[in-house]
């Protein structure tokens, strides 16, 4: 008896004690849905024997009860974002385990599988195979069900809609705890019409908290065990006069039983009760960590736990791996350890950040035990209690491939460029010959009298010209595929384009015994604004065609123009033939490159099959298109749109000469030319004394510098590529000279070098205009007469 008396004494002189560290209230969830424990009434407002319960709690811990009823999914939630401290009605499961700790169990419940009695052969957990079973959304059996390989599973908020289901034979086949199933059942008069299953497990009801809130559980744990055994009768007599079976007020009654023992043996061993919460609390704690423990070490990532002053405190299996340092030796190093002091400075740890609540992660170079390095993926997260979890990847393998990567595309990029150069050379290689071969052959047309040496002339420089127009066209495609083909947005006629190709191909054509039609609609803007030479090498492509399938018959040039709602121009070229015509199947793929109508055309017509391939691309790249309509035996209509600007720029007088105009305005010039090439020396100098000029040449750029300096000049024609000193050092020289007398020499590259960048290159470099080769007697009278007029 004393010893009664005096544990006694000691518990109501602890009581105050506690009841001083005690929260003036704390929040409740629960399901709202799990009669007789918890339901709602007529009205919507939460009732129960777990209502009952809680609000005799409230009287004897003086703590307020805010309680919450709620569909069952939505109270876990709410619960796990920490907007509740309790949380009952909950089965304990190794997956809660890790959020929650639990009291002890104040309710044994028996889960049975309910299953339309017209269905036979359902007994245990295996036979719900092929059957689609209704559970309650959040419930435990899921994840006992799915653990057992039954993944054919229908979620319902709550267990009303479940009985509301299979009322109205939408559902055949549900498990659902025991007491709210057979309360349901009777609800909805279908008590006859299912049959159950043994038990596939008990489930117990606890209470629980977060596992950072083990205070509110000892208060939770210590208001119940004061409420005595006949205040729990007394409720539990409430509510079992509404039990659905006399199986089911059994298991009332027995749990009752059970439960009022289990009261009086802690009410009679207090002191002892105690230490074994304390025990196996710690054994649960034990056991979780133990749990924690196993799934970090399984982890395919390095995990690590620091202090806030970065010592490390905790590491997996794979942290050992990775770093190649022994766990015992991780443990109490500093996490800077890991890194050299130069990727420390490189990538310093953001502990502010950190301190903010924010996840920082970067690419690091980890330092492992054996001095080697490994590029690692870093996620950092400062915990509440202030220590932070780091999760780190090895990315060697991405790493490796993305330097795998770069050198596949520095190896593309080199081989592309390789390529680039290899053109620029093939095509300064070509040219220059070129330019003599054209050149002299414009000046025999010229100049030899009509006869067969005059035509001889005509067709060896249209061989040459067709020579540059398949080199044109291999380095168009080429300058398209690498992306370095320039368009440039200059003022021009669109007179004086239909007159140039006009020119081009009016003799051709009437040679051929064919009619040229060439119309320019009226209303045209006297100037436009884009990129003529473009232009007017699509109408060449096209026209091309036209003359090259066309034996009889007509060919049209137009030019016309649409306004734009914007106030710019739609310039539409059209290009119209009375030739064989293209089949269906082969005008699909026309504008391909190197696709020709059949291998007969290259045979019997020659060419690249580039031509339509570049016009499409130029048009494209112009803001235009280019299209195609054709019938078998009548021919085809190749039209080309082109959106330009109108510009409000007169037409340029230079334009408008042409011949004979050009020759008589030019006044002589003294010209220096420097070019290393004997054959187009002898070129240029026929021309340009033909013309009246006087000529010098330098072989060199270091002759012509010498030659500058001693003799007025002009006007100066440099090549590039020369022995000794190149065109753009020449230039630099003169330039340089210039600076100290004032005088200005317009220098005009005169090269083969025709790529994407050449001409901006030269401009850049000093020289005042470009003219690349190979020339013509005409492109040479407009160039000399243009700086003639300065």
């Amino acid at each position: 008896m004393g010893l009664v008396r005096g544990l006694l004494i000691l518990l109501v002189l602890l009581l105050p004690a506690l009841a001083i560290a005690q929260p003036e209230r704390i929040r409740v969830v629960m399901d709202d849905s799990y009669p007789p424990y918890i339901f709602r009434d007529s009205k919507g407002k939460p009732q129960g024997i777990l209502v009952d319960q809680w609000r005799l709690w409230e009287q004897k811990t003086g703590v307020t009860v805010e309680l919450h009823a709620m569909e069952w999914s939505q109270a876990q939630r709410l619960m796990q974002e920490g907007r509740f401290d309790v949380i009952d009605t909950i089965f304990k499961t190794s997956e809660r385990q890790k959020r929650y700790e639990f009291s002890a169990p104040y309710a044994t419940l028996e889960v049975p599988v309910f299953f339309d009695r017209e269905i036979s052969g359902i007994s245990t957990v295996s036979s719900l195979h092929g059957f689609t079973v209704g559970v309650k959304e959040g419930d435990a059996v899921i994840e006992y069900l799915q653990r057992h390989g039954i993944t054919s599973l229908k979620t319902y908020p709550g267990y009303e809609e479940i009985m509301q289901a299979a009322h109205d034979h939408k559902l055949s086949v549900f498990s659902v705890d025991q007491p709210p199933a057979l309360y349901y059942l009777h609800k909805f008069g279908m008590v006859d019409r299912f049959n159950k299953t043994r038990p596939l497990y008990t489930g117990q009801f606890h209470r629980a908290v977060r596992k950072d809130n083990t205070a509110t559980l000892a208060l939770v744990e210590r208001g119940f065990s004061l409420i005595t055994p006949a205040e729990l009768k007394a409720i539990d007599q409430q509510w079992y006069g509404t039990a659905e079976t006399g199986g089911s007020r059994l298991t009332w009654l027995v749990w009752l039983a059970g439960g009022s023992g289990l009261v009086a043996l802690l009410l009679l061993s207090w002191n002892r009760g105690l230490r074994r919460m304390v025990a196996r609390k710690t054994v649960e704690l034990r056991d979780g960590e133990e749990r924690f423990r196993s799934l970090i070490d399984l982890a395919a990532d390095m995990i690590l736990q620091g202090s806030a002053e970065g010592v490390i405190i905790g590491a997996n299996h794979e942290a050992e791996q990775l770093t190649g340092y022994p766990r015992d030796e991780l443990i109490g190093m500093h996490i800077s350890a890991l890194f050299t002091p130069a990727e420390l400075q490189r990538v310093p740890f953001q502990f502010e950040l950190l301190k903010q609540g924010q996840t920082v992660r970067n690419e690091r170079m980890l330092l492992r035990k054996d001095g080697s390095a490994v590029p690692i993926d870093m996620n950092t997260k400062m915990m509440p209690d202030h220590t932070y979890q780091t999760f780190v990847r090895d990315i060697s393998s991405q790493k490796a491939i993305e330097q795998e990567l770069i050198k596949a595309r520095q190896a593309a990029e080199g081989a592309n460029e390789a390529k680039s150069l290899f053109l620029a050379n093939m095509s300064h290689e070509i040219r220059t010959p070129l330019n003599a071969i054209i050149g002299i052959n414009s000046l025999l047309a010229e100049r030899l009298e009509a006869g067969e040496l005059r035509e001889l002339a005509k067709d060896s420089m249209a061989a040459a010209n067709n020579l540059l127009d398949i080199i044109s066209d291999v380095l168009d495609i080429s300058k398209i595929e690498a992306g370095k083909l320039e368009i440039v947005q200059v003022p021009f006629s669109p007179r004086m384009l239909i007159n140039q190709l006009e020119r081009m191909f009016g003799a051709m054509v009437r040679e051929k015994g064919l009619r040229f039609e060439v119309s320019l609609a009226s209303g045209l803007p006297d100037m436009l604004v884009s990129d003529p030479a473009r232009i007017q090498q699509i109408g060449v492509n096209l026209l091309s065609n036209a003359l090259k399938f066309t034996n009889q018959g007509v060919i049209r040039l137009r030019l016309a123009g649409e306004a734009l709602t914007d106030g710019r121009l739609m310039l539409e070229l059209t290009v119209k033939d009375s030739g064989k015509g293209i089949l269906p199947e082969n005008l699909q793929r026309i504008f391909d490159p190197f696709i020709q109508e059949d291998l007969s055309t290259t045979r019997k017509f020659g060419g690249t099959g580039l031509g339509l391939s570049i016009s499409s691309h130029l048009a494209e790249m112009m803001g235009g298109t280019i299209s195609a309509e054709s019938r078998i035996g009548e021919g085809s209509t190749f039209s080309c749109r082109i959106p330009c600007a109108v510009s409000t720029r007169e037409t340029l007088a230079e334009e408008q000469l042409a011949g004979e105009a050009l020759r008589a305005s030019t006044r002589r010039l003294r010209i220096l030319v420097a070019e290393d090439s004997v054959v187009n020396c002898k070129m240029m100098e026929a021309i340009l004394r033909m013309e009246g000029h006087k000529v010098r040449f330098a072989e060199n750029g270091r002759l012509a510098v010498e030659l500058w300096r001693q003799e007025p000049f002009d006007l100066v024609l440099m090549d590039i590529q020369m022995p000794e000193m190149d065109g753009m050092q020449a230039t630099a020289a003169i330039r340089t000279d210039e600076a100290a007398t004032g005088r200005h020499i317009p220098i005009v590259a005169l090269t083969a070098y025709a790529m994407s960048g050449d001409r901006q290159r030269f401009l850049d470099a000093g020289m005042d205009d470009y003219l690349a080769k190979p020339i013509t007697a005409e492109q040479l009278r407009r160039l000399l007469w243009k700086y003639g007029q300065e």
